[in-house]
């Protein structure tokens, strides 16, 4: 068994997220299962995943949980943006659409 960082960035994600019904729909937050297209801000990169976990993230298309731009996303609904640094470089995104995806959601 391993432990949590507790300065983890996902940890402090989780730490200050609102929690929302299994009910809610698919669309309004981002979470693990769920399809989303955001947009790197000072790029306007355009992208598309799945939020996954990392063992998972091996295939095209599929964006870690663990992963600095997976933890930005969690829980972020459309029309949202986030901003961070890593690495010493300031990072934002913003979430244009979530769905749920054609992969059944993880129980």
């Amino acid at each position: 068994m391993s432990s949590v960082d507790t300065d983890c960035p996902l940890r402090e994600e989780i730490d200050r997220a609102d929690l929302i019904s299994d009910t809610a729909a698919w669309s309004s937050a981002v979470r693990l299962g769920c399809e989303v297209k955001f947009v790197e801000l000072g790029t306007s990169h355009l992208r598309r995943g799945r939020l996954v976990l990392p063992h998972e993230a091996r295939t095209a298309h599929c964006i870690s949980v663990l992963s600095p731009i997976g933890t930005a996303l969690i829980g972020l609904g459309p029309g949202q943006s986030i901003h961070w640094t890593e690495r010493g470089r300031e990072r934002r995104l913003a979430v244009l659409e979530v769905r749920a995806s054609e992969v059944s959601p993880p129980t």
